[in-house]
């Protein structure tokens, strides 16, 4: 039988799974248009209760209107106004009893007088209290009606004010009581709402409660729900708090999740919300559901043994293709394939072991190619870890994190054996830098350090790592590159220590030059600023040198230099700063020293000058003055103060130690 006979009973089985998923997606839609239907159902019973509200309250605006409209009321009114007397108090008491209709909706008229005081009322309450005078302020100049609550904030009256003319002059204003019996009628129609669904009315009382007065399904009484109860009752939150029209999914005030249409009626400032349990909207899509179930497990036992019978008759063939193919793609190149038709199988076979033929004698040739690159490979390898490795430089390799790679000359330098050693303790070698202005750190301008020297190659860039108490100085340079889409850097570390102290040391002393001084007072007022770390200087001279010049010669003067030099560092600290200041003058840095330890250090420096036997000109002395670094002052500031000091005891006679203030 040809393929194409094979392959059309595949295509027929994914037809059928085609018509399966058609006959899902169709009860899927079905599905979403119930849910639909039930969410425009609620949301139409919504509006028509909102409709019915606000008709019931026109209705009694008009009926409170015609009331006042009254010829007799707004004459007696009048005589009120301009002659209050006990009759005329009598006739209105009489008016508004005699309005009573009887059904027991009206609970109560109140008559106020043009000063919003109560002269009438049907329930003989003539007492003023701040509902009355709060009405009267809204209700003077037009209708208002308002929501108040009775018996602990549990029953809902309907307050309707409204003021009373007679020929334009304000001469009133009447307030009806009136039970809501005929709105919790309204709420009780509660055809199409099925068995769980209900009409709420609630609002918020004086202490933001949220008060639910229509008759409940579930609860015998008015429900009063604090704001802590915040989780029950939430359309109705919602829809007092959002004062929209929306649908909206949540918990009732039973807890229970229901799909509601909330509504806000401003007039009476009430939410309105529809509800119906989830529960009971689901139960047609529930089962929808168990038949699609139903269906689909049908449909998974049919593909299956379907699927069998289809592997069983076509396959066969194909497998025995693919074991083979596969066996051959695993590198045993020496299978065949058996020819069992003489169809497309059969034409694919012969071209699988022709393509096995092909592969036997391409894999002798490119085994003998491999060798050869493979030998090149690695002696060209070799030969760049040797040119890496004699480098006279650090050579670092890093993909801007990490160390990845490091030259001989680099643990030479760091003392490392390896580079699993090396990672042990630091991630890169900016973890080794010192942190000095104007010299890398690891973060230099917002990036690290790499990216910034390889960005910046117009620059000179350079590093101090301290070791073993000295510290370097390296000239840094990197350059970046791509590997599969990866950057990597070179950086290259040139050490010139050396260098620098040939360019930092006084030819004739081999203390610091003035260079080096100057630098050293920038790191020490940069200490002081960043951690309060407090230093002094003490600035000296030898006594008459320039007689000693005149009288010996320029090279006794370089002998008394030289030995003067010695005394400094002799007595001195690892941690204090000994230089050549200029001609024969020295200048000492004493870290972490105050005033006193500095004075103390000066004096014995002096005593031991003074002490010493000098080769031919025997004796000498040296004046000094000492300061100590203060708040918020220069080095400039901090010198003067020295150099006044040493001034001092030059005048005051020399050989001498004072202390500037």
């Amino acid at each position: 039988m040809s393929i194409k006979y094979k392959v059309f009973l595949p295509v027929l089985f994914m037809v059928f799974l085609i018509l399966s998923l058609i006959s899902y997606f169709n009860i899927q839609n079905t599905i979403q248009n119930i849910q639909k239907l039930s969410i425009e159902h609620l949301h139409s019973l919504g509006q028509v209760t909102k409709e019915r509200i606000d008709q019931y309250l026109k209705q009694t605006e008009e009926q409170i209107i015609s009331f006042n409209s009254r010829v007799r009321l707004r004459k007696t009114l009048e005589s009120y106004m301009n002659e209050p007397t006990k009759e005329i108090l009598g006739t209105l008491s009489t008016l508004v009893k005699s309005s009573y209709t009887g059904n027991g909706t009206i609970k109560d008229i109140i008559i106020l007088d043009t000063n919003a005081k109560i002269i009438a009322s049907m329930s003989n309450s003539i007492i003023e209290n701040n509902f009355s005078s709060a009405m009267f302020d809204k209700s003077k100049n037009g209708i208002y009606s308002h929501l108040s609550f009775m018996d602990n904030g549990k029953i809902p009256i309907l307050c309707i004010g409204a003021p009373i003319f007679d020929n334009n002059i304000f001469v009133g204003v009447s307030i009806f009581k009136i039970k809501i019996d005929y709105l919790n009628e309204i709420l009780l129609q509660r055809t199409g709402l099925g068995k769980t669904g209900e009409s709420l009315i609630g609002t918020y009382d004086e202490n933001n409660n949220v008060v639910l007065f229509s008759p409940l399904k579930y609860s015998e009484s008015t429900l009063v729900l604090s704001p802590s109860q915040f989780k029950q009752a939430i359309p109705m939150r919602l829809a007092l708090e959002n004062k929209v029209d929306k649908i909206e999914n949540g918990l009732d005030y039973r807890n229970v999740p229901v799909i509601s249409s909330m509504d806000y009626y401003e007039p009476l400032k009430i939410g309105i919300v529809v509800k119906k349990d989830i529960q009971e909207i689901m139960e047609p899509i529930n089962k929808l559901m168990e038949e699609l179930i139903i269906i689909s497990i049908i449909g998974f036992i049919l593909s299956i043994i379907i699927s069998f019978l289809i592997a069983r008759h076509i396959t066969f063939t194909i497998n025995k293709i693919v074991d083979i193919a596969s066996s051959i793609s695993e590198g045993n190149i020496h299978k065949r394939v058996e020819v069992f038709t003489n169809d497309e199988l059969g034409i694919l076979s012969h071209s699988i072991n022709k393509m096995a033929d092909s592969l036997v004698n391409m894999n002798l040739t490119l085994a003998n190619k491999v060798h050869e690159q493979t030998i090149k490979l690695e002696n060209a390898n070799t030969q760049l870890e040797n040119i890496f490795n004699i480098t006279p430089n650090i050579t670092l390799l890093t993909n801007g994190t990490t160390l990845i790679k490091a030259n001989s000359e680099f643990y030479n330098f760091t003392g490392y054996k390896n580079l699993e050693n090396f990672l042990s303790d630091y991630n890169c070698i900016c973890d080794m830098f010192t942190d000095l202005e104007g010299y890398l750190t690891p973060i230099v301008e917002g990036v690290s350090w790499i990216k910034y020297v390889a960005a910046n190659k117009e620059k000179i860039h350079k590093a101090v790592i301290e070791k073993d108490g000295g510290e370097y100085l390296f000239l840094v340079n990197a350059t970046e590159y791509y590997e599969n889409e990866q950057i990597y850097f070179i950086a290259v570390f040139e050490n010139i220590t050396e260098l620098q102290k040939v360019a930092y040391t006084d030819h004739l002393t081999k203390l610091m030059n003035r260079i080096k001084i100057d630098e050293m007072l920038e790191r020490c007022a940069n200490s002081y600023k960043r951690y309060k770390n407090i230093y002094s200087v003490i600035l000296l001279d030898i006594d008459h040198f320039k007689l000693v010049n005149d009288t010996y010669g320029h090279l006794v003067g370089d002998d008394v230099l030289k030995h003067v030099a010695k005394i400094l560092s002799k007595n001195t600290r690892n941690i204090d700063l000994v230089g050549r200041w200029g001609g024969e003058e020295f200048l000492i840095i004493t870290k972490e020293t105050n005033i006193e330890g500095a004075s103390a250090l000066a004096e014995k420096i002096k005593k031991s000058v003074e002490s010493y036997e000098f080769e031919i000109v025997k004796n000498q002395t040296i004046s000094l003055g000492v300061a100590q670094i203060k708040e918020n002052e220069t080095i400039d500031e901090l010198l003067k103060r020295a150099d006044d000091a040493l001034y001092e005891a030059k005048e005051s006679g020399r050989n001498r130690v004072v202390v500037s203030n």
